[in-house]
C-alpha cells in the first residue's frame, strides 16, 4: 500500500466478484387489519394454505457499476473501499430521502430532516450521550460537575448501560398509560422543581420514547 496516498487498497484484490440473493417480494405476506376485530378472521383465513405465485426477485450486485453519480452507484467496488464518514452514499442518499418523504415529512427544517448512519440503536445513543455530555468521575471531579441523564421509570436498559460508563446520574420520571407524566409526584416538572444536588447538575438531557406534552 503507497504511504504518500489515501490509503485505498487495490480494487482488484478485493475477494468478491459479485453479490446475489434472492429478495422476497412483499405479496409473500398479508398485511394484518387495522380493525381488532378482523384479526381472527384472518387467522382462520390463514389456516388455509393459498399457492405463492410470487416469485422472488433475484438481485444481484455488481464488481464494478458504469453509473457515475455516487448516489446510485451500488458495486463492490465502492461498497468493499474505505469510504466518508458520512457512510455509503446510496445507502444515506436512500434513508434521507425515506425519512424526508415517509417518516418525517412534516419536520419544520430547512430541506427537510437529517440522518446519521449508525450500526444499530445502542451505537447511536453512545454517540449522542458523548456529543451532548460530559464525562465524569468520583475519583477526581467535583460532584457538581456530574451531568444527569432523565429515563422513563421503566427504561431500556440499553440506554442506561450507555450512560453509566460516562459517569452519568440516571432519574427516571413517571409514566402511565400516555407515556411521560408531566407534574405530580414523580413527574417532570417535580424532578426537575425539586431536584437533589447531591446527585450532580440538574439533568439538561431525556431518553424516551414515548412524546410528553408540557403546557406552561
Amino acid at each position: 500500500m503507497n504511504k504518500f496516498l489515501a490509503g485505498l487498497p487495490n480494487r482488484k484484490f478485493f475477494p468478491y466478484d459479485t453479490l446475489e440473493a434472492q429478495v422476497a417480494q412483499p405479496e409473500r405476506w398479508e398485511p394484518t387489519p387495522n380493525d381488532p376485530n378482523a384479526v381472527l378472521d384472518q387467522l382462520a383465513a390463514a389456516s388455509i394454505k393459498k399457492p405463492d405465485n410470487s416469485a422472488p426477485f433475484h438481485l444481484t450486485v455488481p464488481h464494478g457499476s458504469k453509473s457515475s453519480n455516487p448516489l446510485t452507484k451500488i458495486d463492490l467496488d465502492t461498497a468493499l473501499q474505505y469510504g466518508t464518514a458520512q457512510g455509503y452514499p446510496p445507502l444515506y442518499s436512500f434513508l434521507r430521502q425515506f425519512t424526508r418523504e415517509h417518516l418525517q415529512p412534516n419536520i419544520p427544517y430547512k430541506d427537510g430532516a437529517e440522518v446519521i448512519l449508525t450500526v444499530g440503536n445502542t451505537d447511536g445513543l453512545g454517540k449522542t450521550l458523548e456529543c451532548l455530555s460530559n464525562p465524569w468521575s468520583e475519583h477526581h471531579d467535583w460532584i457538581g460537575e456530574r451531568e444527569g441523564l432523565l429515563v422513563e421509570a421503566f427504561a431500556y436498559m440499553n440506554a442506561v448501560q450507555a450512560a453509566k460508563p460516562r459517569g452519568l446520574s440516571i432519574t427516571p420520571v413517571k409514566i402511565d398509560s400516555e407515556g411521560l407524566v408531566a407534574d405530580g409526584p414523580g413527574g417532570m416538572e417535580d424532578v426537575l422543581a425539586n431536584w437533589d444536588t447531591s446527585l450532580g447538575k440538574r439533568p439538561h438531557l431525556l431518553y424516551t420514547v414515548t412524546y410528553v406534552y408540557i403546557y406552561a
